[in-house]
């Protein structure tokens, strides 16, 4: 069970996550070892994880697409097993109302963005609609809030190099 002692140390952490254990004492007005056993604890009961969460922006995907999905009810888990498996696709959620699906989709470019939808969503069987909302700006919320891993896992190093 969280305390506001864990609550703290969560929300400096969210500031820096490799804050030294010492200087997190001393701001907590706590000794280092209660730190130490607090952010074990948070960690091993999974309140926490320690995570690399990459600029994304900077390694080249500069395009944020969400797309709702209306689908065929008895193909829903079958579509969304489909589009979980998709790098791009970094958060995928069931929702209630005129959509069955929402998605949140990182690209390189609109093109990039377009053709994704084109070739690969609008084609699998059992999508009745499909609609995109292009992100203009982000002015709440920043990673790791989506799974970008699989982007990492697919990406080609050389041209993010190029950038």
């Amino acid at each position: 069970m969280t305390d506001e002692l864990d609550l703290e140390l969560i929300r400096e952490l969210q500031k820096n996550g490799r804050a030294r254990h010492v200087d997190l004492a001393k701001k907590l007005n706590v000794v280092e070892g209660t730190v130490r056993k607090r952010i074990r604890d948070l960690l091993e009961n999974n309140i926490i994880k320690t995570i690399a969460a990459p600029n994304i922006s900077k390694l080249g995907y500069n395009f944020i697409g969400f797309m709702a999905l209306q689908v065929q009810v008895a193909k829903l888990r079958r579509i969304a097993d489909i589009l979980g498996k998709k790098p791009n696709v970094c958060y995928l959620a069931f929702v209630t109302g005129r959509y069955d699906l929402i998605a949140i989709v990182i690209t390189r470019s609109p093109q990039e963005f377009a053709q994704l939808i084109e070739k690969e969503i609008s084609a699998i069987p059992g999508v009745v609609r499909l609609e995109t909302f292009v992100n203009l700006e982000t002015l709440k919320g920043e990673w790791p809030m989506v799974d970008t891993s699989p982007l990492l896992e697919h990406m080609d190093v050389s041209e993010s190099r190029e950038k």
